[in-house]
């Protein structure tokens, strides 16, 4: 995202909304105040090192589930206040093919890049997830683990072998399609792994 918010932040502006503890714990449980809230966005675009706008969504969620309650959902907005494109799970090199789309069209219209792009684009999550979900502290990452068959150790993996994976996970541009079959292999391989070592 920060490639393209260098490639294309004068043109279109980036903004991101905190929505909601992704993985309460320990260290860090559930807002219980919207000054709890509002400070969690100041510390999230420090240490993330955002350059664009954070926007913080009031204490109950409420922008979140107007906009369909998902985790890491994208919206491309066209200069007339309309949803050009919707990206489920974020994806910089899908939402730059929106951008590109719509930019081409003077920054209206809609749809752009199919409209809704509904493919859990997990890569990145693979790569810097591991951040975010070590703040909530041991109980986030057990809890995590337990809800998505081992996903967290994953990411903790994916976040050691950052240096290999960055470079194919995360991309301003689409992957060629041998990139994208050899990185759908690693991660496929990586859930039977977690999924046999579980049992199921």
């Amino acid at each position: 995202m920060r490639r393209l918010h260098q490639q294309y932040g004068t043109l279109v502006q980036f903004v991101d909304v905190l929505i909601r503890q992704a993985h309460p714990g320990e260290l860090r449980g559930p807002y219980r105040s919207y000054d709890q809230k509002r400070e969690s966005a100041r510390e999230y675009q420090r240490l993330e090192e955002i350059p664009w706008t954070v926007l913080v969504d009031d204490l109950e969620g409420t922008v979140h589930a107007a906009y369909g309650g998902m985790a890491d959902p994208a919206y491309l907005i066209d200069v007339e206040g309309r949803v050009a494109f919707y990206g489920m799970w974020t994806s910089a090199p899908k939402l730059r093919q929106a951008m590109d789309e719509l930019l081409a069209l003077g920054g209206t219209g809609w749809p752009v890049a199919a409209g809704v792009d509904r493919v859990p684009h997990l890569a990145a999550s693979l790569v810097y997830g591991w951040r975010g979900l070590r703040r909530g502290g041991n109980r986030a990452v057990a809890e995590y683990n337990r809800a998505t068959l081992g996903w967290a150790s994953l990411s903790y993996l994916g976040y050691l072998a950052r240096p290999l994976l960055a470079p194919l996970a995360l991309r301003a541009e689409p992957l060629p399609l041998r990139g994208r079959l050899a990185l759908g292999g690693v991660l496929g391989l990586a859930t039977a792994l977690m999924m046999g070592r579980r049992g199921l």
